[in-house]
């Protein structure tokens, strides 16, 4: 069996828009919204915080769930071809392959906010997990979808990272052994599993 870890900030949901809107209401209500990138890195752009304190006292106390709770997907129909997607693996006879989601950085509030996120795109994922440190999610995935560069430079040797662009990492500098625009394009790409599963013959993923 082969796992695919999906992660939630910046593949399936969209923080930035809300980290933008209530930035702004907060600390910055002449900023026209409209004209931030939220494809950027806005924590380390736009969204700058005095102290590392103050950051996590605006996402974790005050606005966990207007951010994690109250966020839209990456893509307006992406949690339609998430479920479609888990039926066509779910199908293949060759392998069986597990998908769970993950999401790295949730503390108290926001991991009961990130259920309802879930609750309300209608996810038919049955596994998601929290991981209290980045290595963790290699305990439980062989290929991991992700905008994370940090999550992307503790891969370990024989697993496989899915790079989507996003969050500002289109020039950072993360490699991966794969690369796409969006989750949605992962999906539409319908030999990535067979990508997948190539390296594993190959013995990229541990058994």
């Amino acid at each position: 069996m082969i796992t695919i870890g999906i992660e939630l900030d910046h593949v399936v949901r969209n923080i930035n828009k809300q980290i933008i809107k209530y930035y702004s209401k907060e600390f910055d209500p002449s900023a026209d919204i409209d004209e931030i990138d939220d494809k950027t890195d806005i924590l380390g752009t736009y969204a700058k915080f005095e102290s590392k304190f103050k950051r996590n006292e605006f996402l974790y106390v005050d606005y966990p769930y207007e951010i994690y709770a109250s966020s839209k997907p990456m893509d307006k129909n992406l949690p339609t071809q998430i479920n479609n997607w888990l039926v066509e693996i779910s199908n293949r006879e060759d392998e069986e392959i597990r998908v769970i989601y993950y999401n790295p950085y949730e503390y108290a509030l926001t991991i009961q906010s990130s259920f309802f996120f879930l609750s309300k795109i209608g996810t038919r994922v049955r596994e998601v997990f929290f991981p209290e440190d980045i290595n963790e999610i290699w305990e439980h995935c062989d290929v991991v979808i992700t905008a994370n560069k940090e999550v992307m430079e503790s891969k370990p040797i024989g697993k496989q990272v899915v790079k989507v662009i996003g969050n500002g990492n289109q020039d950072d500098g993360s490699v991966a052994d794969f690369e796409y625009d969006s989750l949605s394009s992962v999906i539409e790409d319908k030999e990535f599993i067979d990508k997948v599963l190539k390296g594993a013959k190959k013995g990229t993923i541990t058994e």
